[in-house]
């Protein structure tokens, strides 16, 4: 996924999202998850009203918690990254 901007979506960007305050915490289109969001990893899992978590993203926002964002949805700002905090040098999460 991208911003509105080009700038490519990534785990651990600080965003808002539909004006709330939030973390990008999967990556489903590359199959990056920040440490704790593993258990995401399940794309053939069937979601509860159909669908699966093959693609899109996951933000974890202050006001309403965990939110699945598909290209196209919702209206998703960057604000800063924060990814040294969440991944290791080679770029794997760090449990």
């Amino acid at each position: 996924m991208r911003y509105s901007t080009g700038q490519p979506v990534a785990a651990g960007d600080h965003v808002l999202a539909d004006g709330m305050d939030g973390i990008v915490v999967c990556d489903f289109d590359n199959r990056v998850f920040l440490a704790g969001y593993t258990q995401w990893d399940m794309p053939d899992a069937k979601m509860i009203g159909g669908g699966t978590l093959s693609s899109g993203i996951m933000i974890n926002t202050t006001e309403a918690g965990l939110i699945h964002y598909q290209e196209g949805t919702g209206h998703i700002v960057f604000v800063k990254s924060d990814w040294h905090l969440h991944f290791g040098t080679n770029g794997e999460t760090e449990d």
